[in-house]
């Protein structure tokens, strides 16, 4: 499954751990708060875990299962900096 993750996490270090677990996940960074990867149902529950561990209270981060056609179908507003995500309207 395609899953989006999305989070807002203010202090300087966790947000970094973070990014560099999503990356190590094999996410790809797509702004700078915002990951999508291909995951199984078993990698979503390892994500879940330890995104608790890595998060706070104050921290909010969400996971959005995507179907690749809803991917396709996104309008992107500005340069998405070079990556080739596949299909989208650019405006």
């Amino acid at each position: 499954m395609m899953l989006l993750v999305i989070y807002d996490v203010s202090d300087n270090g966790k947000r970094t751990r973070l990014a560099n677990s999503l990356k190590r996940y094999g996410m790809s960074r797509i702004q700078r708060s915002a990951f999508k990867g291909e995951v199984d149902s078993q990698r979503v529950k390892d994500l879940i875990r330890l995104i608790r561990r890595e998060v706070d209270q104050t921290d909010v981060v969400h996971l959005v299962p995507l179907d690749p056609r809803n991917w396709e179908m996104r309008v992107v507003i500005g340069d998405e900096g070079g990556r080739n995500d596949g299909p989208a309207t650019v405006v």
